[in-house]
């Protein structure tokens, strides 16, 4: 008489196999304001689209300033009533392509302890677009690196109900040591943009998350 083993899946239904689904991958903006000729920002915000890209799951998008040449502001009604329909596309393209991203790095330079007025120009012209998202900052400047442009631009990012991130890139450009692409060479600056960039990349997949979850409040 042979003897065969019991079957221990017998009788059991199989579970089924299940694989995770993959994080839609981020879409961070890279917002350069400066629109100059021979701005110094373009070599910068080029060096962070860079490191974006290295993220895995990260897409990096250029937001060059100069390729929204926006005009001042002259509509009666403020972007809650017309964000998106304004009669100019222009502004409705701008609108389109922040509303888009996922976060966004605000490249600048400092003009009087202050930042461009294109770059206010351009902040003004979107409102939802910008709610609930977060934004770093990368400034440049003489002996002040920029600072006084970051602290006016955290007030305007709050109104616009953005999430700014502790760390920020403050580049001094007196006697600034640079490689071929114009990127500082100083590994301060590497690391402080690698912290800044932890930090935007989880507030934007918190925030996303978020938003999908429920609408955000006005």
């Amino acid at each position: 008489m042979s003897v065969h083993a019991a079957d221990p899946s017998a009788g059991r239904e199989e579970s089924p196999v299940t694989t995770a689904t993959p994080a839609p991958t981020l879409r961070m903006g890279v917002i350069l304001a400066s629109v100059r000729e021979g701005r110094r920002g373009e070599a910068f915000a080029r060096w962070i689209l860079k490191l974006i890209a290295e993220r895995p799951g990260v897409e990096p998008v250029l937001l060059d300033l100069r390729d929204h040449p926006l005009p001042a502001y002259v509509y009666p009604k403020t972007p809650t009533f017309i964000e998106g329909a304004y009669p100019d596309e222009l502004p409705n393209r701008w609108a389109r392509t922040v509303a888009a991203l996922d976060g966004y790095v605000i490249v600048t330079p400092e003009y009087n302890h202050g930042y461009p007025g294109q770059l206010k120009n351009a902040l003004d012209h979107v409102l939802k677009g910008w709610w609930y998202k977060p934004v770093g900052f990368v400034s440049y400047g003489g002996t002040g690196n920029g600072v006084r442009a970051v602290e006016q631009l955290r007030n305007v990012a709050v109104e616009l109900r953005m999430v700014p991130v502790k760390g920020e890139v403050n580049i001094r450009l007196v006697d600034l040591a640079t490689g071929e692409n114009g990127e500082p060479t100083d590994p301060r600056y590497p690391r402080l943009a690698a912290a800044m960039l932890d930090q935007l990349l989880w507030w934007a997949r918190a925030a996303r998350q978020a938003r999908s979850a429920e609408p955000p409040p006005a």
